[in-house]
């Protein structure tokens, strides 16, 4: 069989994460960190901005529909506005919650020094924690670095997905290539 030896493919795959890391435990290392979490909080928080928008658009329009039928109601579409109204202001109160939820949802300056501190502290044991720790203690820490691993036996190549960011539910990847 053509199978690559564990230590070989253990050796590659710890040297690539750590090669990969070690421009945030350089000089100046800090300051790009903290630039690569802005950089994904600042794309997410794109996403919940524009999310917030069309929350707030629906929950307006919603208003205006309940306002409309308000200044409509006769005796005779009295019971179907009671039960038109009751719908909408239930999809109103949904799209309220949903509103702050994404509120919640986006980070503040202090939560981002946080994951930058954290992920200092996790990177600035990590070569001794997987040069020299436990194997379930390697393995929690490469599960925290990487998202995936391709093994192409016959090219000689591992390609792996490694977290720009191994602290936090920063999902952003990178994908790094490595012959065996």
């Amino acid at each position: 069989m053509n199978i690559i030896p564990k230590k070989i493919l253990e050796g590659k795959v710890i040297d690539t994460v750590l090669d990969f890391y070690k421009a945030y435990l350089d000089k100046g290392g800090r300051k790009k960190l903290a630039e690569a979490v802005k950089k994904q909080v600042n794309f997410e928080g794109k996403e919940l901005v524009t999310a917030r928008q069309r929350a707030h658009i629906e929950r307006e329009k919603i208003s205006k529909i309940i306002a409309n039928l308000l200044n409509n109601i006769t005796a005779a579409n009295r019971e179907y506005v009671d039960q038109r109204l009751s719908e909408l202001t239930q999809k109103k109160k949904q799209f309220e919650d949903r509103l702050e939820e994404l509120d919640q949802l986006s980070l503040s300056q202090t939560e981002i020094d946080g994951i930058v501190t954290d992920s200092m502290q996790f990177l600035s044991g990590l070569e001794f924690t997987l040069r020299q720790g436990l194997p379930q203690e390697k393995l929690a820490a490469l599960r925290q670095c990487i998202e995936k691993i391709w093994i192409n036996k016959p090219a000689g190549e591992i390609k792996l997905a490694i977290r720009t960011v191994p602290v936090g539910n920063l999902q952003v990847t990178q994908e790094l290539k490595t012959s065996v």
